[in-house]
């Protein structure tokens, strides 16, 4: 017997158990639709409310747009009854000029004679006056002329004062030597293969026009392949083309209206090859000179 009670307490224990479980999951199944519930109305509620703003923004848009357009209608307004005034000023001058018309195509056949000398005299009146109107048509066609041809004048002395302005290069002079040995010549080196640095030299000199300043001059030398040697990591702007450019040396100087002698000493650490190379030189990023030389 008290297995049996032990038994049946225990079935109730689990089917207790199995209650308290279901109502668990029960609870947590509720809160979990309750949940998803809550956010999508916070969604929706985002959602409305992002709306009503837009709503809001297009109403307001749309208010303006309806201020504007009265403002253009009313202006039209205004304008179509000034239209209406002129057109009435207009037909009350022709009904003034038809009833004087009128009473004109009474007169006698005298004052009909009168008035047509002196419509000829104005006939005449004008004729002179479309001559002299012509004449100063031409006149105006000349001056016109003239103009042009003073702007365009003016553009080329423009252009040519703003040459004159640039910085140019003079007394360029490219010198080849070799040091290898006492005995050889040293300088002129005509032979690639024995040319151990190149030193070019040359004037850089301006006008009146040249602003002073500190200006930079820039050394391009190209190989027989039209190679750039010794190419710099850093480069200019060419102001002709707007393009940049690496360079082989660069120098700034000092410009006060007075001649300024350059030298650049390039040091070739390898053989160089037979053929023709040439020197660019760029002063503020303009080609002010170029030179060649003939290596065998």
């Amino acid at each position: 017997m008290n297995e049996e009670k032990d038994q049946k307490r225990q079935k109730n224990l689990q089917t207790w158990l199995i209650i308290v479980a279901a109502v668990l999951l029960l609870s947590i199944i509720g809160n979990i639709i309750y949940m998803t519930r809550s956010g999508r109305l916070s969604n929706e509620k985002e959602a409305l409310a992002t709306e009503k703003e837009a709503l809001q923004t297009e109403n307001l848009v749309l208010s303006e747009a309806v201020e504007v357009k009265d403002g253009i209608i009313e202006e039209h307004k205004e304008k179509l009854e000034m239209l209406a005034e002129e057109h009435e000023a207009m037909v009350r001058e022709k009904d003034a000029r038809i009833a004087q018309l009128s009473r004109r195509a009474t007169v006698r056949a005298e004052e009909l004679e009168e008035q047509k000398e002196a419509n000829d005299e104005l006939t005449a009146d004008i004729e002179a006056l479309k001559q002299e109107v012509e004449e100063l048509t031409n006149q105006i066609y000349l001056k016109e002329q003239e103009m042009d041809a003073l702007a365009a004048a003016y553009e080329l002395l423009m252009g040519e004062a703003q040459e004159a302005a640039q910085l140019k290069v003079y007394n360029m002079c490219v010198l080849t030597m070799w040091d290898r040995w006492l005995c050889a010549d040293r300088y002129n080196v005509s032979k690639a293969r024995r040319v151990d640095h190149t030193s070019i030299r040359f004037e850089v000199d301006g006008t009146i026009f040249t602003e002073a300043g500190t200006k930079e001059v820039h050394l391009l030398l190209y190989d027989p392949d039209d190679e750039l040697m010794y190419a710099s990591p850093e480069v200019f702007a060419i102001s002709d083309t707007g393009e940049e450019s690496a360079y082989t040396q660069m120098r700034q100087i000092e410009y006060e209206h007075e001649p300024v002698l350059l030298e650049f000493d390039i040091v070739h650490p390898e053989r160089l090859q037979a053929g023709t190379y040439k020197a660019e030189v760029y002063v503020e990023g303009k080609l002010s000179r170029t030179k060649e030389m003939l290596l065998e």
